[in-house]
């Protein structure tokens, strides 16, 4: 009874995750709708400017758990900081509509006050850039048009009577949340920052940090730092090759001030045509108009723009694997360490990537402790007929982690793994289920093998007649092996005794 109990509960266990994890999906893809496109965004900025961030929270709006991302400039933090686990302090910077904060106030967030509507902010030539480059001019002149620019700060306060029993009077500053309009310094909320059983007082965390590739200080490097110099470098040698080509086609010219009294020096001869030119008296034409002596690039200038790509292309990784070419029969140890050796620094990022995004989900799993009924409140048809304690047990019991593979990080490396279990059942066929090893491959790679291999007919029974005929058919034969078995043995015994009486 005992094993059919752990098994029941096993069982029930694994019901919950699947369960879990197809609901979770679905809030992620058709829930919350903004997941998936703005981390794509967010994706992006971490390839080029080395950080991307999430905060992960419950929105009183949308009355459910979201994870959105945050930029880079909107996050003010130490730059001396190792991790955001550590930081005393995290401030972020938040443009708010009116009517959102009114609502906010409405619901009770934020202290019902009144706000001067905000003015027009100055701009720096910083933010002027940024405008020029994206295109984008902010020029609100309504004050019902603008934005409200608030503060939410992370930190730690020293506020005694709010102190749970077992710190009031020791002077310890405990982690609060504070939220600040910037033009009016008003503050709009404080709320404390730890859970209600921590004994601890410990600080909750809301912020993901998505690093490219870990620099000296807090925040990341990305492509921008990494290959700023080199595509800059490419763009002023492009552009002078391109100039150089221009200027040897269509060269300017110089021409002796005679000419200059036909009024002027543009002269398109169409095809078939001409123009009469006024050289003056025993001239040439050649002796009155030189053209500037440009000349195209040469072969080492071209030469350097090559080795600026290849260097620019090896800071990247992004170097070509010539893995399907050449030498067919080349060892699958030979081609892993190829694709990793051009993939080392994309496969240190992904694996960084991974492990940040592990940690939203665990930070969405505690936001969902919060308000569990959340997870299927805008979900019809839930996979499971959720209740608040069944949920929190499959939260508790179950892990939320992402599919990818940080140690498999491209196919290249998934496809080249597989046809290193068909090298080995190549090697040794007598070791290995020659179909098992197609449905691994298949596998590994991501087709189905379903229909694929043909089906094994079952054979016809045996007829208990023809086995019977069988049967005995042996036995005579035997019997009759027997025999001449017998007669042989007679026969070599009557030779040894005749040879015997031959020698007496």
């Amino acid at each position: 009874s005992a094993v059919n109990a752990l098994k029941s509960s096993l069982s029930s266990l694994d019901n919950l995750s699947q369960a879990l994890e197809k609901d979770m999906n679905h809030y992620l893809t058709v829930t919350a709708t903004e997941y998936v496109p703005d981390t794509d965004r967010m994706l992006f900025y971490v390839g080029f400017g080395g950080d991307g961030f999430k905060k992960v929270y419950n929105c009183p709006l949308r009355r459910r758990p979201v994870s959105e991302s945050v930029d880079a400039e909107d996050l003010i933090v130490s730059n001396a900081t190792t991790d955001l686990k550590n930081c005393g302090r995290i401030t972020q910077r938040i443009r708010m509509r009116p009517a959102v904060l009114k609502r906010m106030q409405i619901m009770g967030v934020y202290r019902d006050i009144e706000l001067s509507p905000p003015t027009i902010a100055k701009q720096n030539e910083v933010d002027k850039k940024l405008e020029e480059i994206s295109g984008i001019k902010s020029n609100n002149k309504r004050p019902q048009d603008r934005d409200y620019e608030l503060y939410e700060i992370y930190c730690e306060l020293d506020l005694d009577q709010f102190a749970p029993k077992q710190f009031k009077g020791k002077g310890l500053p405990l982690p609060y949340r504070v939220t600040i309009e910037a033009e009016s310094r008003a503050v709009l909320d404080v709320r404390r920052n730890w859970e209600a059983d921590d004994k601890q007082c410990l600080p909750r965390q809301f912020f993901v940090q998505y690093p490219f590739i870990r620099g000296l200080g807090f925040y990341g490097l990305g492509y921008i730092h990494t290959l700023g110099n080199t595509v800059i470098t490419l763009t002023a040698a492009w552009r002078e090759t391109l100039d150089a080509g221009m200027y040897a086609s269509f060269p300017g010219f110089l021409y002796d001030k005679q000419v200059g009294r036909q009024l002027t020096n543009q002269f398109r001869v169409p095809p078939g045509g001409g123009i009469p030119i006024e050289v003056g008296a025993q001239k040439r034409i050649q002796d009155a108009i030189m053209p500037i002596p440009y000349r195209e690039v040469g072969a080492g200038f071209t030469s350097f723009i090559q080795h600026v790509e290849d260097v620019g292309r090896r800071l990247a990784t992004s170097g070509s694997v010539t893995v399907g070419e050449g030498k067919q029969d080349a060892p699958v140890g030979t081609t892993l360490a190829l694709i990793e050796q051009a993939t080392k620094a994309i496969d240190a990022a992904h694996k960084r990537l991974h492990a940040a995004q592990a940690e939203e989900f665990q930070l969405l799993k505690a936001r969902f402790r919060d308000d569990p009924e959340a997870f299927w409140r805008f979900n019809k048809n839930p996979t499971h007929a959720w209740a608040k304690d069944q949920f929190i047990e499959a939260l508790n019991n179950c892990n939320l982690v992402p599919v990818a593979d940080p140690n498999n990080p491209t196919s290249q490396h998934r496809i080249a793994k597989a046809m290193a279990i068909k090298e080995l059942q190549k090697q040794s066929p007598e070791l290995y289920d020659k179909m098992a090893v197609d449905m691994r491959v298949m596998q590994i790679i991501g087709i189905d093998p379903q229909g694929l291999f043909l089906s094994k007919e079952t054979p016809a029974p045996p007829d208990p007649r023809m086995e019977a005929i069988k049967s005995k058919a042996e036995a005579s034969k035997q019997q009759v092996q027997l025999q001449l078995q017998d007669s042989q043995l007679r026969a070599q015994t009557a030779q040894m005794t005749l040879a015997d009486r031959q020698k007496d």
